[in-house]
């Protein structure tokens, strides 16, 4: 699908597989986002970290 220029909305828990199929991640917090990073970027724990604290790691912004 990707080849074919077609995007797919994920909603996933496991950072393992968002960062094995996905090429951005968006993450929420109490209903707002934080943002939204390539995860080609960052790592499991910029994202954990987006997840726990609501930031944006400064090394994606």
């Amino acid at each position: 699908m990707k080849a074919q220029g077609l995007g797919i909305f994920l909603i996933e828990h496991d950072i393992h597989n968002v960062m094995k199929l996905c090429d951005r991640a968006s993450v929420m917090k109490n209903g707002q986002l934080v943002g939204t990073v390539n995860v080609d970027e960052v790592t499991d724990e910029d994202i954990l970290s987006m997840i726990i604290l609501g930031k944006k790691p400064a090394k994606a912004a």
